[in-house]
């Protein structure tokens, strides 16, 4: 069974979640050009709702630096993006802080960068960070922040729901379905298999192939599923990876929006999600996590609880005290790359197979927008672009092992930030 469209003037997004829907929505809006023929876009996902992908878990901080130049230029695009959508951004600001002289250096050093690529940010007083954010950070003499105003938190269900309603308006059409294959012919991206109920309930589903010309998966921490080297010629290292994510006992909403606060040198992070508190920390042992259940939760690790207590002691001890016992607590799994950059591109050796894996939602809209144009074939992406290109093609894992990729993604994790 195949669909009854023009496959020549079909484009199927493979994964709903952020990054897939928000594709799905700058693909599907009108061109300048009244005489431009619409493409037919069919997103697909074994889970349409609830989201079962990283999107459904992500804990929201958006913080626009970073010393790629190539990731700074997406997460402020997505920032410029996400702050259209009603109640998907929220600019309280975020806080980096450092408590010994080393880290301020850091602090310092990253501060110029920041400035230079157009970020505001300055440095303050851990006086100064304490009183814009009184519940998260302590008062001291020592240490320092860097503060970036213009950060911010983001609403990751919020804004998929929106990217999807207006992609619906547009036409486009969402198919909840788990894709099984990858079709391909002379080069060349064909389509895909999505198992569909068959009309007998007692008999077993029915493979249906949608035809297309153009394919894009967006499938996050399954991208190993589709994407092999078999089928782009090279590897495509994507590993999921279990990370630990605690919200504080229910409390009373605060008077005024905090910034998001990280602890670089400590690896831990956190926010107020108005209702609660949230903490992460990323300073315990990686961990490879291969999804269970179709969803990107999995259990609870018992090298995560050491960590987890030790990032309490760096809240004030009216907050600490709200994680003793945390409301919840989970294991958030989500896709690194050796480098700590996300993989955006046309395949090299499947014409017309595009791809948007590793993607943060401090990203995902600016990604989203570029892979359009890409797809499209934008004849002039723009200089801003360079970048992009060209630090985001898995090509540069040419020559590797997956072992041995593997392996620098697991040396990567408890420097998550850094791109290398």
């Amino acid at each position: 069974m195949s669909n009854s469209h023009n496959p020549e003037d079909t484009i199927l997004v493979v994964g709903a979640g952020i990054v897939g829907s928000a594709l799905a929505y700058f693909l599907s809006l009108p061109d300048a050009d009244a005489n431009t023929k619409r493409s037919k876009i069919i997103v697909f996902d074994r889970s349409l709702d609830p989201l079962v992908g990283s999107t459904g878990h992500a804990p929201g901080f958006i913080g626009q630096f970073n010393q790629s130049a190539a990731l700074t230029q997406l997460a402020v695009d997505s920032v410029a993006e996400y702050a259209k959508i009603p109640g998907g951004f929220d600019s309280v600001g975020g806080l980096e802080i450092a408590t010994s002289a080393e880290a301020v250096k850091k602090l310092e050093s990253r501060l110029k960068t920041a400035v230079g690529l157009g970020l505001p940010a300055e440095m303050i007083t851990m006086q100064r960070a304490a009183e814009l954010a009184p519940k998260l950070v302590k008062p001291s003499n020592e240490g320092a922040a860097l503060h970036f105003p213009t950060d911010g938190t983001a609403d990751a269900g919020r804004i998929t729901s929106y990217y999807r309603e207006e992609a619906q308006k547009q036409g486009v059409q969402f198919v909840q379905g788990e894709v099984v294959e990858l079709l391909t012919a002379n080069g060349r991206a064909t389509g895909v298999v999505v198992p569909t109920p068959s009309s007998d309930q007692s008999a077993p589903p029915v493979d249906k192939t949608f035809l297309a010309n153009k394919v894009a998966i967006t499938t996050g921490i399954w991208a190993q599923d589709l994407l092999d080297r078999d089928v782009v010629g090279y590897p495509v290292p994507v590993v999921p990876v279990a990370h630990p994510y605690a919200y504080s006992q229910p409390k009373e909403p605060s008077k005024s929006k905090m910034p998001f606060v990280r602890w670089p040198e400590h690896h831990v992070y956190a926010r107020d999600h108005g209702d609660r508190y949230g903490l992460g920390t990323y300073d315990h042992k990686a961990t490879t996590y291969t999804p269970e259940n179709d969803t990107a939760i999995g259990d609870w690790l018992d090298n995560f609880d050491v960590p987890l207590e030790s990032a309490k002691e760096l809240l004030p001890a009216s907050t600490s005290a709200l994680f003793t016992p945390a409301s919840k607590k989970f294991n958030g799994i989500f896709s690194m790359t050796p480098d700590n950059m996300p993989i955006i591109c046309e395949t090299a050796l499947v014409s017309g197979l595009f791809m948007a894996v590793a993607v943060w939602v401090t990203h995902a809209a600016g990604t989203a927008k570029y892979l359009a144009k890409v797809i499209q074939g934008a004849p002039d992406l723009g200089d801003k672009y360079f970048d992009v290109w060209d630090s985001t093609n898995p090509s540069r894992f040419n020559g590797k092992t997956y072992k041995d990729l593997e392996e620098r993604c697991l040396r990567g994790y408890n420097n998550i930030y850094a791109t290398k």
